[in-house]
């Protein structure tokens, strides 16, 4: 369906771009990946089922992507990229609530109406937001703060420790496999209001998905790289990229093969490296 419209699209009407997407892949790491390698100890008969799943999955965006080449001209680049690689499920999924409850940074209390744990904001002084972030109930920020400014880098701290020292009480091992300042956290192009007061990433084998654990991790059969493919006009054949391709590069390089200015907020770079001429705006 998804190259039927591509293909409806680009012969009834003059085109310079093209984006398509697929989100199949993702599905098939959420519902296959997790059970498709010994690594997870389901049975056998599950383990190839998934696996199986996973093949299929990827036949059909080979399908797609092969129909989509039909449209190329010599003058067209043909880019590829995913969002996300994933891994296997190994143990159980592990909470940085609980590291933080472990260490009386976070507070749960019962909720009489429901039952359900709640967060008692009086006595919490940190708590997790987004996918990899712990902020700090800081006073004059958080509508319940009761962290002075004074102690912001003291509660920092702590929550380190208590994220690194944290043991897995399943296995006895430390699941998580780093933790950071926001300001340290820089590094790893994270940075801004938004970012929690300390980022934190957990080892492969404490999450299956992705989101929680670095993008460089590897685990079974699976791996959280992202892939890049690029080929056509200008582009090198037959080479396998040595330098590191984030998602935030393929537009800065797209709009330097089209000739026209590379957005303006950009993070990214140009992956010159992958051009046949990468000067070829020189000589113009």
């Amino acid at each position: 369906c998804l190259a039927d419209t591509a293909l409806l699209l680009t012969q009834n009407h003059d085109w310079d771009l093209l984006f398509t997407e697929t989100h199949a892949s993702d599905y098939a790491s959420h519902f296959f990946l997790r059970l498709a390698d010994a690594t997870s100890g389901a049975e056998p008969h599950i383990i190839e089922r998934c696996y199986q799943g996973i093949v299929r999955t990827y036949q059909s965006i080979d399908r797609w992507v092969g129909r989509l080449m039909t449209i190329a001209h010599d003058d067209t680049v043909v880019a590829i990229l995913s969002d996300h690689g994933g891994t296997p499920d190994k143990h159980r999924r592990v909470s940085v609530e609980e590291a933080l409850v472990e260490a009386g940074l976070m507070v749960l209390e019962t909720d009489e109406m429901t039952g359900q744990q709640i967060v008692n904001w009086s006595e919490t002084r940190a708590a997790p937001l987004g996918l990899c972030d712990v902020f700090v109930n800081l006073q004059g920020r958080e509508p319940d703060g009761i962290v002075a400014a004074e102690d912001y880098a003291v509660t920092q701290r702590e929550i380190i420790d208590a994220i690194l020292d944290y043991r897995d009480y399943d296995t006895g091992q430390r699941p998580f496999t780093l933790a950071l300042t926001r300001q340290d956290a820089e590094v790893l192009n994270a940075w801004g209001e938004l970012e929690g007061d300390v980022v934190y990433a957990l080892r492969p084998e404490f999450d299956g998905a992705h989101g929680f654990h670095l993008p460089t991790s590897r685990l079974g059969i699976g791996g959280q790289h992202a892939v890049f493919i690029m080929a056509g006009a200008g582009i090198k054949e037959g080479l396998h990229l040595r330098g590191q391709v984030r998602q935030v590069d393929v537009a800065p390089t797209i709009s330097y093969l089209l000739g026209i200015d590379v957005p303006r907020d950009t993070e990214g770079g140009v992956v010159y490296e992958a051009l046949a001429n990468p000067n070829w705006h020189l000589a113009m």
